[in-house]
């Protein structure tokens, strides 16, 4: 008996031994193949993104609620266009939200890379019972794990172009409501001084009215637009708070109390630009197209794991019973699904109808890229020949007509009325002519975000005496008794 014991034991000691050899072979395998870490797409390289198209960048990243600001953005001197475009990147809070969407895609590359954790299974000998021990290690991530971490991969491409593109808008936004912003001031200035002008009419109209040269028929219109340069004053005061508290929004800054003073900005000279090649750049450079693009890539990659999905082998390695007939059972053995009722065909369907449905995404984006482009080259065209027209024609014969109606006047020659609405044509002139050159802003934003990347460089005007409302002068002296 004391023989049979130990020739049992030597034959027990040595299956152990191989299948110990064995186990740890394999997890050493998967170890190694767990170690090798995807390169993720960072927060730096979206940066680089933009700043590369539109020569800002996302900055440093910022706990919630934290507002950062770069040095050179002084708020005491006013705000800049490119000041502004500056803080709203780095504070806007949609954008912040949006850019969390690169964490998430960040933990599903780990989570790809993940190996399964061995399960094991025993059951206890309680009993006639005897002990039974299995620990089941899967093994189909040797072909399907690469193909988890290449789809997860690219959909963290997809996410970061897509981040690209919304930064792109981001930027177009901010810079269409610093210009409606301040247009929205102009124009309040504008109200303002025209309201004085008005009500230093009605003072004239009122002095010849007591010196009984007018009638007061003749001067109860005078009367009644002063009325209503009174309500166009706080209309459009109210209008530019409006146009500077969604600035605020956009730049991130709306519960603060710094300060937003518009300065003279740059004019846009605009040249003459191929909207064909426009569009071919657009259709090849656009983060968005390319995000579709990497979105098919990634559902042929699904469809290709749900093809790999359908064993779904697992290692038994050993499986253990206790002691028994002949001593101590232990031995490898193998788990998986028979593949005879389905073939996974509704995933692998689903997979492809994906793919197939991205393809058709990109077409409808990429034609979709072309019109945007072709609009907003349209709209520059024609904003700028409104601002030509306004600017160099309109103006200053409205200019001239108000100068040519206060000199008859003095003169004894015209009535206050015609002094009245060539003023009133000249205010609407100048209002009309802002209203050009703000829409020609709004439409290089545009172009530039409709084709991906900046178009041209700004050059920063110096205030003339175009941009201050020519107040025309009305001669008290020689219309008073």
């Amino acid at each position: 008996m004391n023989g049979r014991s130990i020739r049992y034991s030597s034959d027990n000691c040595s299956k152990l031994h191989v299948i110990r050899r064995l186990v740890t072979s394999v997890l050493c395998l998967l170890l190694v193949a767990g170690c090798a870490a995807p390169t993720p797409h960072l927060r730096c390289q979206v940066s680089g993104d933009i700043y590369t198209r539109t020569g800002y960048d996302l900055g440093p990243g910022s706990a919630v609620c934290e507002q950062v600001f770069d040095d050179w953005v002084i708020w005491e001197d006013g705000l800049t266009e490119e000041e502004a475009v500056v803080v709203g990147l780095w504070n806007n809070p949609a954008y912040q939200e949006l850019l969390a969407d690169l964490d998430i895609s960040l933990a599903d590359i780990v989570q790809a890379a993940q190996l399964q954790n061995p399960q094991v299974m025993t059951m206890l000998p309680i009993g006639v019972k005897q002990w039974e021990f299995a620990l089941m290690v899967p093994l189909d991530l040797i072909w399907a794990r690469p193909v988890r971490i290449s789809a997860a991969e690219l959909e963290a491409s997809r996410v970061a172009e897509r981040l690209a593109q919304d930064g792109l808008n981001v930027v177009r936004d901010i810079r269409v409501a610093y210009i409606d912003w301040q247009l929205a001031v102009q124009r309040a200035q504008l109200a303002e001084q025209g309201a004085k002008l008005r009500n230093e009419i009605a003072r004239v109209a009122e002095a010849r009215l007591a010196a009984g040269d007018v009638a007061e028929l003749d001067i109860a219109a005078i009367r009644l637009d002063a009325l209503v340069g009174s309500g166009d004053v706080a209309r459009a005061s109210r209008d530019a708070e409006l146009a500077g508290e969604r600035l605020r929004y956009l730049l991130g800054v709306q519960l603060s109390d710094l300060p937003l003073t518009p300065v003279p900005t740059a004019e846009v000279q605009v040249t003459n630009f191929d909207v064909q090649l426009l569009v071919e750049e657009a259709v090849a450079s656009r983060p968005d197209l390319r995000a579709v693009e990497l979105a098919v890539s990634a559902a042929e990659e699904r469809a290709v794991l749900a093809k790999r999905d359908i064993w779904q082998l697992t290692g038994i390695l050993p499986d253990i019973n206790a002691q028994g007939a002949k001593g101590f059972e232990a031995g490898p053995g193998l788990r998986f699904n028979v593949p005879i009722f389905h073939q996974n065909q509704g995933a692998i369907a689903r997979a492809s109808a994906d793919a197939e449905r991205l393809r058709r995404q990109y077409v409808n984006r990429r034609d979709l890229a072309a019109w945007e482009v072709k609009q907003a080259h349209l709209q520059l065209l024609q904003a700028q020949t409104d601002r030509t027209l306004w600017r160099d024609q309109i103006l200053p014969h409205a200019q001239q007509a108000v100068a040519s109606s206060q000199y008859a006047l003095a003169e004894g020659q015209v009535s206050l009325l015609l002094v009245l609405e060539s003023t009133r044509q000249l205010l609407t002139a100048q209002q009309r002519e802002r209203e050009a050159d703000a829409q020609l802003r709004r439409a290089m934003a545009e172009l530039e975000r409709s084709v991906g990347h900046r178009l041209m460089t700004s050059v920063e005007s110096v205030p003339t005496s175009r941009e201050m409302l020519p107040t025309p002068r009305v001669d008290t002296e020689s219309n008073t008794p």
